[in-house]
């Protein structure tokens, strides 16, 4: 008896088993077996019917999975034409010239001249980005393309997706250089990348650099003194004009009673208040700058300037 299940039924089953077979590790070439040619089917025929349906993003996942499980070469075309389809001008070109360098046999010769007119149209679509490092020669340079690492030598051309890049530049010794520049489709840029020393060059008077520093000390700051002092002695004044407005207001009074006399008493009383505050915080300010600490004497040693590539600073030693 056979069993038969509906379209839909299959069509979920096969992306289910796609979805399972993502998540799965790879398994290294030695260890490929009937089961992993199967499973790397699955994902192509899924990959492909995501083609058909204009879905490339997910295609291109599946596509390249199938690559990680059983490299074939029509499985590397079709993810060529999947990349192209997604914007990964680069690597889709590297997936066909891959397809064009194995040899053809009787299921790949149909689609040898579509992959010869694919490498040619992106070579003109895609950006050329040469790196011109200084200094020329430095051992242990690394070099970074928009967070990937890159196998380039100075000078050499990198082929780009057109758009915005970053590259970056480290080796030891050497402080780290970055630079970001964009390209245009089928154009080229030169990127510099100035490597600078890690190690700050400190130059002395006798090298010709800048003159030795003289030792100085500083003595305390007096600013807190001084400004509490001149507050004081603003309270003090301000004090003595009110006082002395109320005393006149006192003596214009036509009698000690009325609301005349009583505004000059009020006027008279807040400015003995703020006189004597103003006189204590002068006597604050007087005994903080007469108590200040004297300087300690300067320590024998010596002072020299550097300058770097960051900035110039001064060394003191002890």
């Amino acid at each position: 008896m056979r069993t038969r299940f509906p379209a839909r039924s299959g069509r979920t089953l096969v992306a289910a088993a796609a979805a399972l077979l993502l998540a799965a590790a790879p398994l290294p070439a030695a260890a490929q077996g009937k089961g992993d040619v199967a499973a790397a089917r699955v994902l192509f025929v899924q990959g492909a019917k995501f083609a058909r349906e204009g879905r490339w993003e997910e295609a291109r996942a599946l596509y390249a999975r199938s690559l990680e499980i059983k490299a074939t070469p029509l499985t590397r075309y079709s993810l060529g034409v999947a990349q192209k389809e997604t914007g990964r001008l680069v690597d889709a070109l590297a997936s066909f010239r891959a397809f064009l360098a194995e040899p053809a046999t009787p299921t790949t010769e149909p689609y040898v001249g579509p992959a010869r007119e694919a490498v040619a149209a992106l070579e003109k679509r895609i950006g050329r980005a040469t790196l011109a490092v200084e200094p020329g020669k430095v051992d242990g340079l690394a070099l970074a393309l928009d967070g990937k690492p890159v196998r380039a030598a100075p000078g050499q051309v990198l082929e780009l997706d057109p758009g915005d890049h970053e590259v970056v530049a480290s080796a030891p010794g050497y402080r780290a250089a970055v630079a970001r520049f964009s390209v245009a489709a089928g154009g080229s840029v030169e990127v510099p990348l100035a490597l600078a020393p890690a190690a700050a060059s400190r130059t002395s008077a006798a090298g010709g650099g800048l003159p030795p520093l003289a030792e100085a000390s500083e003595g305390p700051s007096r600013t807190l003194p001084v400004v509490v002092m001149g507050v004081g002695g603003a309270l003090f004044a301000g004090g003595a004009v009110l006082g002395l407005a109320g005393l006149k207001e006192a003596s214009d009074a036509r009698s000690g009673t009325g609301s005349d006399a009583s505004s000059a008493r009020a006027k008279g009383i807040v400015g003995d208040v703020l006189g004597g505050v103003g006189i204590a915080t002068v006597g604050v300010g007087l005994y903080l700058l007469l108590n200040e600490s004297a300087p300690s004497p300067p320590k024998a040693g010596s002072v020299t300037p550097w300058l770097s590539a960051s900035g110039a600073g001064v060394e003191m030693r002890l």
